[in-house]
């Protein structure tokens, strides 16, 4: 097998003599070859400014303000003080919070695991019922956002709530529910897909041959799994414990939902209490969100440390393909255990918000009389604050999903097929700040684009461009949240490409500009659906930026749900991020189908051309013979 080889792509200087001296025309430019350079330029220079403006700026604004807590005030001073972190320190809640986010983040990320895990192996290596739709169901999981699932369930289980009208359920399952076990439940059923997901990719290239070595040696189909299989699977499952574990930790929907309704503080409902009540205290939701980065970044080397202490290599030429485990006597309590896990993270949260977005009144229960469409019609009825904020957010979503895809795809084509110095840097930066929880960049755009400093380059102030306080904030948070994503995906996506593609394309005289749009964006068509897809559904759902930095009058749609839950206006709220969930679920429904229905209708027409001719060259051969006859 010849090793892949990942070829740069340089351009030939057209002022360059075979020699490599400079021609004579070198000091002159034509129109054509500067119009080639400008478009060059603003392909490579604007995705790289976006990523500057809307990333880097904002989270090294973090960082600085941590350690110079007056910089970004209105008289701007460079002297370091450290108030914040003894402030940190003095304030009880403060670092309590710190500590419940990092031990409960470090518990779920176990429990996720081993759940993802296990339905990961059932649905891949087993001969499960039904384990086809597995997938379907870890994805609606995945894209259900996680304020509405922690509002769902706080719901279900208060006293006085529907169900407890009917099931009576017990003081002590109530008070253990509304407490950091209670936590960790929901946030386990919220974070085990990125397990699930991990963990099924790497089964893809487990063949059988080491199961059969250990049963020729004696071995147990179990003892095999347990000793040589979850062993090789361990990077695929310490990644993912990592993710789950930065999900946990960056978390707001559910910090400021059913852990309020528990009185359990996290850190991401910490630092927006900081920033979000009077007095506002900049500076101690710097010194927080400084702490959740180097928590974060800690585990991504303890993480590191694990994986280099063996080899876990796995694909080889060798590979036999996996056969599926007989289940036996285990198959109903897999199956149970696999309706349990989509029971609670899934059905029970969902129908509970289905029933309250049709009811007149939460504690009336099911009744004939307390079944309404007002709701509904409130919500979407011409001029409402609730249709507003729906329409708001959906051009706020569809334009970020649309710049993110556009942008993410050049960054990614410099990181992985150029030579610009500081490459490797850059990809760097873009794999840690996907670890970057949404608060803290949100943060970041406070301190960043609130700074006195900015007047005088024409930004903010009664003279200049407002920036600051605008809807057009928030849509550039929402960009840089999501370009991380978008780049090393796509950079995923540019692995599949041959570089001799790219090389043939430029031999031909083809531009930057028209290479990535002609060849590289058709190739990785599917990827980039999938990276728009997963932008808007995140923007669609996205709590914390929202809720710091919308501007006032103008909320978005999370930020209107949460608001009516607070008023205790459960019905309109529910019949609201219903319509959300049902936009969302519309537009993978369109962007799965619209594809498929043009294939079908290429290959009809086709078809179609195909028997045309057909029938023709049949017409033709019988005159031959009629001809030949006579």
């Amino acid at each position: 097998m010849v090793p892949q080889q990942h070829h740069t792509v340089v351009s030939e200087d057209p002022n360059q003599d075979r020699a490599g001296k400079p021609a004579l025309s070198s000091y002159s430019f034509s129109v054509p070859q500067l119009l080639r350079l400008g478009g060059q330029i603003l392909v490579i220079g604007l995705p790289l400014l976006i990523l500057a403006l809307f990333v880097v700026y904002p989270l090294a604004a973090i960082i600085l303000q941590s350690i110079f807590p007056n910089l970004f005030a209105a008289s701007p001073s460079l002297a370091p003080g450290f108030e914040a972190l003894l402030q940190l320190i003095a304030n009880r809640q403060n670092y309590l919070a710190l500590i419940n986010s990092l031990w409960l983040s470090g518990v779920t990320a176990l429990l996720a695991s081993l759940i993802g895990t296990l339905l990961a192996i059932l649905a891949r290596r087993t001969d499960l019922p039904l384990r086809g739709t597995l997938d379907t169901l870890v994805w609606i999981v995945f894209f259900t956002p996680s304020f509405l699932v922690g509002e769902a369930w706080s719901l279900t289980i208060i006293h006085g709530g529907i169900p407890d009208q009917y099931l009576h359920f017990p003081a002590a399952f109530v008070t253990w529910f509304f407490s950091p076990a209670g936590v960790i439940f929901i946030l386990s059923l919220k974070t085990f897909p990125f397990v699930y997901i991990a963990v099924s990719a790497a089964l893809h290239w487990l063949g059988s041959e080491f199961e059969d070595a250990a049963r020729l040696a004696g071995a147990r189909t179990w003892l095999a799994w347990i000793s040589i299989n979850i062993p090789l699977l361990l990077p695929a499952i310490l990644a993912a414990g990592l993710i789950a574990f930065a999900e946990a930790l960056s978390d707001f929907g559910i910090a400021a939902t059913i852990a309020q309704n528990a009185n359990v503080t996290l850190i991401t409902y910490q630092i927006y209490a900081a920033v979000n009540t009077a007095p506002v205290n900049f500076s101690l939701a710097a010194a927080l969100s400084l702490l959740m980065f180097v928590a974060i970044a800690l585990a991504l080397l303890l993480q590191a440390a694990v994986l280099r202490t063996r080899s876990f290599q796995i694909i080889s030429g060798k590979n036999r393909p996996a056969r599926p485990v007989v289940l036996g006597y285990w198959k109903i309590p897999a199956v149970l255990f696999c309706g349990l896990v989509f029971l609670f993270a899934l059905i029970i949260p969902l129908l509970m918000c289905l029933m309250l977005s049709f009811m007149h009144a939460f504690g009336q229960g099911i009744t004939p009389g307390n079944w309404t469409l007002d709701n509904y019609t409130a919500v979407l009825a011409q001029g409402s604050d609730d249709l507003d904020a729906m329409l708001r957010t959906l051009w706020l979503a569809l334009g970020a999903a649309t710049i993110t895809t556009i942008v993410g795809l050049p960054i990614a084509f410099i990181i992985r097929r150029t030579k610009l110095p500081g490459r490797k840097l850059l990809g760097l930066f873009t794999l840690v700040t996907i670890a970057v929880p949404g608060i803290i960049l949100a943060c970041g755009y406070i301190f960043a684009w609130n700074a006195s400093y900015l007047q005088f380059l024409g930004i903010g102030g009664e003279q200049g461009l407002q920036f600051y306080g605008t809807i057009w904030l928030l849509f550039a948070a929402y960009i840089g949240g999501s370009l991380p994503y978008a780049t090393r995906l796509g950079i995923g996506a540019l692995e599949q490409i041959g570089p001799s593609m790219l090389e043939t394309a430029r031999v031909q005289g083809t531009n930057l500009f028209q290479l990535l749009l002609r060849i590289v964006a058709p190739l990785v068509r599917s990827s980039l659906i999938s990276i728009w897809l997963l932008v808007f559904t995140g923007t669609m759902f996205e709590l914390a930026a929202s809720e710091l930095l919308y501007p006032p009058g103008e909320p978005t749609m999370p930020v209107r749900i949460i608001g009516l839950f607070n008023t205790f206006k459960l019905g309109p709220g529910m019949a609201l991020a219903m319509l959300n969930v049902g936009l969302v679920a519309l537009a993978l429904i369109l962007f799965r189908a619209i594809p498929w229905l043009v294939s079908r209708l290429i290959q009809r027409g086709k078809r179609r051309k195909t028997g045309y001719v057909s029938t023709n060259q049949a017409v033709e051969q019988e005159l031959r013979v009629a001809a030949g006859r006579f």
